[in-house]
């Protein structure tokens, strides 16, 4: 059940560190409002590649230092700092993106497209704190003792399921209403989103603040 449950929070932390509007985000949805939708898809797998790199060096190697007490209180304090961050992101992101330029001339071949994909993401070192981070929350709700690679094989296919996952949805929805729907009217999604993910951030600030109050 602990597995499960495991992999149910990997898919969720997965599926909401990829709602920032980010350049992934912008490369994949240019070719799918252009038509390109297999070349969109390769974008996608591009980026959830380089995220799944990341996941393996901070779960097999990063993430046995997280079983120290202070060393997971200051996760939850940088973890609530990038929240803060992505969520202001978010909402900064969602009353312009008309400015976006959609209509831009996009890259038909596939194996650009990965690489374009993969590239964008493999310039985002955070990722490694977000994948620590999920370590963190499944440590404080009991779901990663003990942390095997096995359980961590299945937490880091989880987080790729989530990731890809919401960027595959992202995808199907700008190309059902690319013809239909206003771009300025995503503005509204990603503002909620962004209030979402700074309400998240005070479960981290809950998490750090124990620890400091304990050690006070």
């Amino acid at each position: 059940m602990n597995n499960l449950l495991l992999f149910l929070l990997a898919v969720g932390l997965g599926f909401v560190t990829a709602i920032p509007i980010g350049g992934s985000q912008i490369e994949m949805a240019k070719r799918v409002l252009s038509g390109q939708r297999w070349a969109a898809a390769m974008v996608i797998l591009g980026s959830v590649s380089s995220d799944i790199l990341y996941g393996i060096v901070a779960v097999f190697g990063i993430a046995p230092f997280m079983d120290t007490p202070w060393v997971l209180a200051a996760f939850n304090a940088v973890g609530a700092l990038v929240l803060w961050v992505l969520a202001f992101v978010t909402v900064r992101e969602s009353r312009r993106p008309s400015g976006i330029d959609w209509q831009h001339p996009s890259l038909k071949k596939k194996r650009v497209a990965y690489v374009t994909g993969f590239s964008l993401a493999a310039s985002n070192p955070p990722m490694i704190l977000i994948w620590l981070l999920g370590v963190t929350l499944a440590k404080q709700f009991g779901l990663a003792s003990p942390f095997t690679p096995g359980v961590k094989a299945l937490y880091i296919a989880g987080g790729a399921l989530g990731l890809a996952g919401y960027l595959s949805i992202l995808g199907m929805v700008m190309h059902r209403i690319r013809r239909s729907i206003p771009v300025h009217a995503l503005g509204k999604v990603y503002f909620w989103l962004g209030i979402a993910l700074f309400v998240l951030s005070f479960y981290f600030v809950y998490g750090a603040g124990k620890y400091f109050l304990r050690a006070a």
